[in-house]
């Protein structure tokens, strides 16, 4: 399963204060809504736990504290950080290997946007820029 923080009908651009999670089956032919559930007032990492519970192993967001991704690694979800855009196009740049187009880039993520090539297993970077002229 992959998760994406929404805000509005975009990826909500920090995931540590975002309530709302849309996840959707890890089928790059699925061509649903997904399912949105709400997680308020829960600590970020309880946040990670219930991702987790409900079966998430990829998790597409904006920004995220080091604290969560830590967790998120220890709890084995994958995280694509650095994007920004409308939900249904992330999802579908995300199955195409394309989240390293400059419309997806989080103004200020420094190229960190990290994803996983499905097909060879391989990694491949963003190398992005954002408004961050490329500070990591």
């Amino acid at each position: 399963m992959i998760a994406i923080p929404v805000l509005r009908s975009r990826v909500a651009p920090v995931l540590d204060w975002c309530s709302r999670m849309q996840i959707f089956p890890a089928d790059p032919f699925y061509a649903g809504a997904g399912e949105e559930i709400v997680l308020p007032e829960l600590p970020g990492h309880q946040k990670l736990q219930v991702l987790r519970e409900k079966g998430v192993t990829c998790l597409i967001c904006g920004a995220l504290s080091a604290e969560l991704h830590l967790c998120a690694r220890h709890l084995g979800i994958h995280i694509v950080c650095g994007v920004a855009g409308e939900i249904a196009e992330v999802l579908e740049s995300f199955w195409r290997q394309q989240l390293d187009q400059p419309r997806f880039w989080l103004p200020g993520c420094g190229g960190q946007c990290r994803y996983r090539n499905r097909g060879q297993g391989k990694s491949v970077t963003c190398q992005g820029r954002g408004r961050g002229k490329g500070r990591v």
